[in-house]
């Protein structure tokens, strides 16, 4: 009899264990759920970071950016750049072609679209300085434009819309829509 206690004995210790473990194993179902949801994947990030944009050998633009994010969504890809950026461009020949500043730029990868907001300011080459809180440049198209308060400073004139406004990338030929302030020179 002692051979078939100890065999009772060692089931009934089993079974026990069994019990804590299962009771034990408890999940936090929100939790869970978080994990399996989550669709935003940070493939890449970095700080103080400088990149550049080339093509043929040739600098198209060079950034700089206190911090940047490369994601992957399920909808596409984009780079972020949360903390602001500061992008030069370039001509085929390698000068400077404007200046871009922001407090915040995103870069849609499959639309070739940039989405740049707060404090947007604009230079280029000639001086001109276009100023707004919301910009996006269409790459492909070689289009910026907004539909935000925009200011425009160009040889001593000045062009504000409240409505914003469509130009090449370059700058150079813009048109604002609904302007409601400006001053501009005009020879006799």
């Amino acid at each position: 009899m002692a051979v078939g206690t100890k065999t009772g004995f060692s089931k009934g210790i089993i079974i026990l264990l069994g019990m804590v473990m299962l009771f034990a194993c408890k999940n936090d179902l929100n939790k869970v759920k978080l994990l399996t949801e989550q669709t935003e994947l940070h493939e890449m990030e970095g700080e103080d970071l400088v990149l550049i944009y080339s093509d043929s050998a040739r600098i198209k633009y060079k950034i700089r950016t206190p911090l940047y994010y490369k994601v992957h969504t399920e909808e596409g890809q984009y780079d972020e750049f949360p903390r602001g950026i500061h992008v030069i461009t370039y001509d085929t020949a390698g000068n400077v072609v404007a200046d871009i500043r922001s407090k915040y730029a995103k870069e849609l990868k499959e639309e070739k679209l940039w989405e740049a907001r707060d404090q947007v300011v604009v230079t280029n080459a000639d001086g001109t300085k276009l100023e707004t809180e919301l910009m996006y440049w269409d790459m492909g198209k070689r289009l910026i434009y907004s539909d935000r308060y925009s200011r425009l400073t160009a040889n001593g004139n000045v062009l504000e819309s409240s409505d914003g406004f469509e130009s090449d990338d370059k700058l150079e030929r813009p048109v604002f829509k609904n302007i409601t302030d400006g001053r501009v020179e005009v020879e006799l």
